[in-house]
């Protein structure tokens, strides 16, 4: 330990935490200035001249609450029929009751023009063309402040750890912070140049993978190769997925495919993976070990999106994805990962609740999924103990609330500032680095600094919400709101798990644990998120007929 390290410290704590609290006031003040455009993209106007405004390229009619436009007067359906957006043209689906175009019954999808009257239950309304905000000529901010104040951030919280292990210091430590901070000026700098493009979901990813570095090079610095790699192929599947997702009508003709090899991957692993702390979840090809539920993650979401987005053609999709999701929290039970199968069923309610599934539907799988719980506590004797351990960590500290009574008195010892990165006692736990790591963040890095890494999971969720509020089209509200459910849930797992406010599970937690393929997966489901921000149904494009 060099000599000025104890000097240095002193003042770069407050430094790190001070600038902590900065990042998260300015991306806060950018996420507030930056605005969406809210237009109605049409209207249908009814007789004595109200109007219900559309604002989605896929719209339910209907007397249901969950409808996008709702109708509420006798005779109309909870689901009576879905007004579309496609190839160019307005098409009216009818579902669960009559309709008619210009006085015409459509018992089949039929094209709506604007003009054109559709009459619902005796009610007649006019499809009407309605002006488009112009947010054109507003100075969008660009997110210079945060940027810049997590660089400084990133350079002293590198420089302490550099200091701590002068003596023998890893060349790959100050590499890795250097490469992570010139891959993000680059990638702002570029963003700069691109249209929709914002700096609101990167940043507290910036942020967060700063933290997971500096938890690596202090508890695991022989795997900090591993976790650049894997940073940097996360970050390429990243900026290729965002680019994939542009093209939904390959995606809609390879989804079968993406779940059946999802599948055959699970249940290859439940069968024939490695067993690592009592779950069989990984697979071993040579020397490279991964884990495929995390990676199933992606394709869960993507098939659930592509599921509802094609529901109004081909209903026998929703009765695939519900059976698809089955096998998959199935495969996920058979391998002991109880953990994992909560996040996928979390994700398949909040799939199903976006477009307003029957709640019938919702209520059988949450009581399926309640006799589930019941059945797994009583088959597996050690579940039942993490949950007898729930909410007495503390009587049980020799044994099974051991994890979580060494985080709960590491977390206070840390303070508001922290005691340095590698001068904690945590790491020494076993998993630490990957079920413990919210602990590690509060001893070694303070109060102040995780609790802004937990504000900013909550800003990943604040974003996906206003991209699913903002959003035009089915398919961008559901992946957004697919992963966005799976990625908090997971993160409140890990946080309220190691303090004993939740049952431990032993997940990950997004981009700060240490592990490869739960790295990758975190990147790959947050394309989700940029591809709804980069790529938006634009109506202007539609009116001139570039939309395909």
């Amino acid at each position: 330990m060099s000599g000025i390290y104890p000097y240095f410290f002193m003042i770069a704590r407050w430094i790190i935490a001070l600038c902590s609290v900065g990042i998260a006031i300015a991306w806060t003040n950018y996420f507030i200035k930056t605005r969406f455009p809210s237009s109605p993209l049409a209207a249908l106007v009814t007789a004595d001249g109200i109007t219900l405004d559309i604002f989605n390229a896929e719209n339910i009619i209907g007397r249901s609450s969950s409808a996008d436009i709702i109708i509420p007067i006798n005779g109309v359906h909870k689901r009576h029929a879905i007004l579309s957006f496609r190839k160019n043209h307005w098409i009216l689906y009818p579902l669960e009751g009559r309709v008619a175009i210009n006085l015409q019954n459509a018992t089949r999808p039929a094209p709506l023009d604007y003009g054109d009257t559709v009459t619902i239950a005796g009610q007649t309304l006019t499809f009407k063309y309605k002006e488009i905000e112009d947010i054109s000529s507003r100075r969008a901010p660009k997110g210079f402040l945060p940027m810049f104040l997590l660089t400084i951030f990133q350079i002293f919280v590198c420089l302490s750890i550099s200091l701590r292990f002068i003596e023998n210091l890893n060349i790959l430590i100050p590499l890795s912070f250097l490469g992570l901070i010139i891959i993000e000026w680059g990638y702002f700098i570029i963003s700069l140049f691109v249209k929709n493009a914002k700096m609101l979901i990167e940043i507290p990813l910036f942020y967060l993978s700063t933290l997971g570095f500096a938890v690596c090079a202090c508890s695991l610095p022989e795997q900090l190769l591993k976790q650049l790699i894997c940073y940097g192929v996360g970050f390429f599947a990243f900026l290729l997925l965002t680019f994939i997702l542009k093209y939904r009508d390959f995606l809609i003709r390879v989804q079968r495919i993406i779940m059946l090899l999802s599948v055959g991957l699970l249940y290859f692993t439940a069968f024939f993976g490695t067993k690592i702390n009592s779950a069989r979840n990984w697979l071993q090809i040579g020397g490279f070990s991964f884990q495929p539920s995390e990676l199933c993650k992606v394709a869960f979401v993507l098939s659930g999106a592509i599921t509802l987005y094609m529901l109004h053609k081909n209903k026998v999709r929703r009765l695939e994805f519900l059976i698809y999701s089955a096998l998959c929290m199935g495969a996920l039970a058979i391998m002991l990962d109880f953990g994992a199968v909560a996040i996928f069923f979390i994700g398949l309610m909040v799939i199903l609740t976006l477009r307003g599934e029957h709640p019938l539907i919702l209520g059988g799988i949450f009581g399926s999924a309640i006799i589930g719980i019941l059945g797994v506590i009583w088959l597996y004797p050690y579940v039942a103990r993490r949950f007898s351990v729930w909410l007495y960590a503390w009587e049980h500290a020799g044994d099974t609330g051991y994890q979580q009574t060494r985080t709960m008195m590491s977390f206070a010892s840390g303070g508001l500032l922290g005691v340095g990165g590698g001068n904690g006692y945590l790491n020494q736990i076993p998993a630490a680095e990957t079920d413990l790591v919210y602990g590690i963040i509060g001893e070694e890095w303070g109060a102040i600094v995780a609790l802004v890494a937990a504000f900013f999971i909550i800003a990943i969720c604040l974003y996906g919400c206003r991209l699913v509020r903002h959003s035009t089209c089915v398919f961008d509200a559901v992946t957004v709101g697919g992963a966005m459910a799976m990625l908090i849930f997971q993160s409140a797992l890990n946080i309220f798990g190691s303090v004993d406010m939740l049952p431990l599970t032993g997940v990950t937690l997004i981009f700060i644990s240490v592990g490869g393929t739960s790295l990758i997966s975190a990147w790959m489901m947050l394309a989700f998120f940029k591809a709804a921000e980069l790529h938006p149904q634009k109506v202007e494009q539609w009116r001139d007929g570039e939309y395909e």
